[in-house]
C-alpha cells in the first residue's frame, strides 16, 4: 500500500503514517529519514522508507514520546483541500472556507485556524497559482500580460488609455469585431455589481450572430459621464474601419444615448422596453403605489398600461395617453394616479403648453416605442443581455465588486464559452427558449396586427396582459 502525504504550509511533503507527521530528515543508504515534526520538542520518532517511489514502504520505525494526533492530519488534510479548491474554482473566499466547514467534523473545526487566517491563506494560495498582484486602490496599476490575453493567447484587452482619472479598459477579440463590422443591430447595457471596486461599471455591446445575441466587447467604465461614453465608442471604432450599426437598442442613460448620436448618426436608437417597465416601477414605488399594485390584480393591469404604450404606433401615442385618461379607472382614480401620471407624461409623451402644443419628453416617443420592431420580428428588448448578467454574475459566484483580477479571469472564461457558443450556432444548433416568452411575444404580435380593429382600451389591456413591470 503507498504512504500517505499531506502539504505543509510550504508545500513541502509530510508523511502520515499511525496518527503521527513526519518531516524529511536526510537520505541514508537505501532509504529516506524522516523524522517526527515534533522534533523540536525532543520527540525522536522516526521512520525509514525504503523502494521506489511507486513501491515504498516502512522498514523501521523509532518510537515517540507523545501520542498520536489524528486530529491534526486531519487538519493539515482539510486545508490542503482548500487550497486545491482555492486553485480549481473562481469560487468566492467566503464559499470556499465554507465547504470547508461543510466537510469536516467538530473536533477538525475546533483545531483549524480562525476565520481571518484562512482567509489570508485562500488569497496567498490563488495570488501565488494565478500570479494575480494585488488588488489596485486607483487608477494607477499594471496589468501583468496573462491578464491581457485570451485563454488560447489571443490578444484580449484591445484598449487602454492608462488615465490615473479616467482609466478606460476594452476587451474584445479580433474575431467579434469582424462580426460586429457585419452586424445590423448593436445591444448595449451597462452593470454596476460586476464591475470592480475601482471602476464605476462593466459596459457590454452585444450583437446579433446567426439570429443569436452574443457579448462582443466588454468595457470597464469610471464613470456614466456622455464624455465617457464618446471615449468608449472612439476606441472602439479606432481598432476597425466601417463599424455602421443600424440599430442600437439601449438602457435609457442619457449620456449613452447621447453619445451613441454624436458618433453613430446614422444608427436608429431604441430604448429597451425592459428598462421602461423598470422605469415605471419604480416611480410605481416612489409614489406608494407598490402595495396597492401587489394587491389588486385591475389596478396593476390598468398602471401596466402606460408603458403598453409604447406597442402604439408612433404618430398615435399622444392620442391613446389621452383617451387612456379619459377611461373610467383613471377618471375614478385621477387623485392617486396623479404622480404617476405627471411622471410618465413629463418623460415619455411631453406636457402640454399653455398653447395646447406638448412639449418635448425626456425621451422622445420614436425611441422607447416597439410597434415596428414588433412588426419587423425584431427584439424589444434587452432580456438577453439582463440574462447574460445574471449568468456573469454567477461566474463570478455573484460577489458585487470583485477584484480586477478575478473579473478579468471571468470575462476570459466567458469568452471561451462564447467562442465555443458561436461555432455551435455556424453549425445550426439554437439556443433553448423558454415556451413562455415565446408565447407572450406571439400574443403581443397579434395584438399589434389587428390594433386597427380595437379600441385603444381594449388594445393597451390586450399588451398589458401580456407583461409585467421589472424590478
Amino acid at each position: 500500500m503507498s504512504l500517505k502525504y499531506v502539504k505543509s504550509e510550504r508545500g513541502s511533503n509530510i508523511l502520515v503514517d499511525d496518527g503521527f507527521m513526519y518531516h524529511f530528515e536526510k537520505n541514508g543508504v537505501q532509504k529516506k529519514i524522516w523524522r517526527c515534526v515534533r522534533f523540536k520538542n525532543k520527540c525522536r520518532g522516526r521512520v525509514h522508507v525504503i523502494g521506489d517511489i511507486d513501491n515504498e514502504k516502512i522498514s523501521k520505525k523509532i518510537d515517540h514520546n507523545h501520542v498520536p494526533d489524528i486530529t491534526q492530519i486531519e487538519v493539515k488534510t482539510a486545508i490542503n483541500e482548500m487550497k486545491i479548491n482555492a486553485k480549481c474554482t473562481s469560487n468566492s473566499t467566503h464559499s470556499v472556507i465554507g465547504t470547508l466547514a461543510s466537510q469536516v467534523s467538530a473536533s477538525v473545526a475546533g483545531q483549524l485556524p480562525n476565520v481571518p487566517a484562512l482567509k489570508r491563506t485562500v488569497q496567498r494560495v490563488r495570488q501565488s497559482h494565478f500570479g494575480a498582484p494585488i488588488n489596485p486602490q486607483n487608477f494607477n496599476f499594471e496589468i501583468p500580460d496573462q491578464f491581457t490575453k485570451t485563454t488560447n493567447g489571443e490578444q484580449f484587452l484591445q484598449f487602454d488609455n492608462k488615465s490615473e482619472t479616467n482609466r478606460i479598459l476594452l476587451f474584445c477579440t479580433k474575431r467579434n469585431l469582424e462580426l460586429m463590422v457585419n452586424c445590423d443591430n448593436w445591444f448595449c447595457d451597462g452593470t454596476f455589481s460586476c464591475a470592480p471596486q475601482i471602476f464605476q461599471q462593466l459596459y457590454t455591446i452585444h450583437a446579433v450572430y446567426y439570429s443569436n445575441v452574443i457579448p462582443s466587447v466588454y468595457i470597464l467604465l469610471p464613470d456614466k459621464k456622455e464624455n465617457t461614453y464618446k471615449l468608449m465608442f472612439q476606441a472602439l471604432k479606432s481598432l476597425i474601419s466601417n463599424l455602421s450599426p443600424l440599430n442600437i437598442m439601449m438602457d435609457f442613460e442619457k449620456g449613452a444615448m447621447n453619445a451613441v448620436k454624436f458618433e453613430f448618426p446614422n444608427a436608429s436608437i431604441n430604448g429597451c422596453f425592459f428598462h421602461l417597465s423598470q422605469c415605471v416601477w419604480r416611480h410605481v414605488q416612489e409614489t406608494g403605489l407598490q402595495k396597492k399594485y401587489r394587491e389588486n390584480s385591475d389596478f396593476a393591469l390598468y398602471i401596466r398600461m402606460l408603458p403598453a404604450l409604447a406597442y402604439v404606433p408612433t404618430n398615435k401615442v399622444v392620442d391613446a395617453f389621452e383617451k387612456l385618461l379619459d377611461t373610467d379607472f383613471y377618471i375614478q382614480n385621477e387623485e392617486v394616479l396623479m404622480p404617476l401620471i405627471d411622471y410618465f407624461e413629463g418623460n415619455w409623451i411631453g406636457r402640454l403648453h399653455r398653447s395646447k402644443k406638448r412639449r418635448e419628453p425626456n425621451f422622445p416617443i420614436n425611441i422607447w416605442n416597439c410597434y415596428d420592431l414588433v412588426s419587423a420580428d425584431l427584439p424589444r428588448t434587452n432580456n438577453s443581455v439582463e440574462g447574460w448578467h445574471n449568468c456573469f454574475s454567477a461566474m463570478l459566484n455573484s460577489s458585487s465588486h470583485p477584484t480586477i483580477w478575478k473579473f478579468i479571469n471571468a470575462l476570459q472564461k466567458e469568452e471561451q464559452v462564447n467562442r465555443m457558443k458561436i461555432e455551435q450556432y455556424i453549425a445550426g444548433m439554437e439556443p433553448p427558449s423558454k415556451k413562455i416568452y415565446k408565447d407572450r411575444s406571439a400574443k403581443i404580435k397579434k395584438n399589434c396586427l389587428d390594433y386597427d380593429n380595437r379600441t385603444i382600451e381594449d388594445y393597451l389591456r390586450g399588451i398589458a396582459h401580456n407583461f409585467q413591470l421589472q424590478i
